[in-house]
Formats: C-alpha cells, structure tokens, sequence
C-alpha cells in the first residue's frame, strides 16, 4: 500500500466464535484497517475448499441507531458528490480482490460457497452489540437471504464491514463470520474514496490466507 497516512494494523485474532471485535478506539484515529479470522477456519484452510461467493452488486448495508429499516442500506445515490460513485467502485474492488484469489462470483441460486456482506456502521456505541435477524427487515432482507449473526463492534463514529460468511458448512440457521475487515473511521477521513480503496486492498493483502489455492 503506498499511502503513508494508511494505518495498518493486522489483529490475529484467536476466537472460536465469529464475534470478531477489533481493540478498542483504533477505528477511531486515521483510516485503520483490522482483520480479523477464526483461527479454526483458517487452520483447516478453509478457504481452499471454496469455489463461488455472492455479493450484493449495489448497496451497502447501513446499520444506525434508530434507522428506519427502509433505510437500513446505501446506493450512489448516497454519494453524488464522487465522481463515478463510491458504493459501485467498494463492491467492484471486493470483488477483483475475491477474483485474483481464485473465487468466482455466482447468484444465490449457484449454491455460493460463501457470502460477502459490507455494512456501514455509524454513531456505535463502545462494543454496542448489533443483531442482523430475519425479523430486522432490514439490509440483510433487501439482500434476498438472511443471515441470524450477532456481533459486537467497535464504531463509536463510522465504520466499514467487510464479512465473509460461511455457507457452504452452515447448518440450518447456523452461518459462522470466518473473516472480517474493519475500516475507519469513514467520515473524518480525508479524500475519502481513495482511502476506502486503499484500505480494501490493505485488507486483502493482510490476508494472503483468502487463497482458492
């Protein structure tokens, strides 16, 4: 990565579970970028065993306190002031990123491998616990499937999400988050989009372990 005022900070984080957290306050300073992994997932390398993920093509989720869940996710037309938009351009280098690893994007009726879900969250208080389920309504629904995850975050001002969601080994209800990215904080960032850009990549170089091979 070659900006100088990217904060990288890689978190190994051994957790059994997929409430993955980052350490507190980081999010918080310049754009930081955290990974984090379940360490059974990737000791079993995991990831080789994938082939296809589904993706949302225009929408980020958009988790707030209080937000009407009608608005629970955010398009371009969010963004007018970014030239050639700002939702698009963060899905389309997740999903370049996924491609030169191996991985093929597919539609949920292709059985997908795995899912990857982007989420904004804004205005979090310290490890305020977030619940995506059926009953929300909200992004994960305008999604087209669900996935019941309860996490905890750090996002005291506003961060990004990156999650990759186990299907394939999911029972019944029962998805795992096996690896997750978290960028911030968005909206006190300077030049915003090509720092969230660069963060993204940050966030896959960190992670050489998302390898088909």
């Amino acid at each position: 990565m070659k900006s100088r005022q990217l904060a990288i900070i890689t978190i190994l984080t051994l957790l059994m579970g997929c409430a993955l957290q980052p350490d507190s306050g980081e999010l918080a300073k310049d754009m930081v970028v955290q990974t984090n992994y379940d360490q059974p997932s990737i000791a079993q390398n995991i990831f080789s065993t994938y082939s296809a993920f589904i993706i949302r093509e225009d929408t980020l989720g958009y988790v707030k306190r209080g937000i009407n869940p009608d608005e629970a996710y955010l398009t371009d037309a969010n963004f007018t002031r970014f030239t050639g938009g700002y939702v698009k351009p963060i899905i389309a280098l997740v999903k370049e990123n996924l491609s030169e690893r191996g991985f093929t994007q597919v539609t949920e009726e292709d059985n997908p491998d795995f899912a990857v879900n982007i989420v904004i969250l804004y205005d979090f208080s310290f490890f305020q616990t977030v619940n995506y389920l059926p009953s929300y309504g909200g992004y994960y629904g305008y999604y087209g499937y669900y996935f019941p995850v309860v996490n905890t975050y750090y996002a005291q001002y506003a961060s990004m999400v990156i999650e990759i969601v186990d299907i394939k080994n999911a029972t019944g209800n029962d998805y795992k988050v096996i690896w997750k990215a978290f960028i911030g904080d968005l909206y006190t960032t300077f030049d915003l989009k090509t720092k969230t850009l660069e963060a993204i990549d940050q966030a896959f170089i960190q992670s050489p372990y998302i390898q088909k091979n």
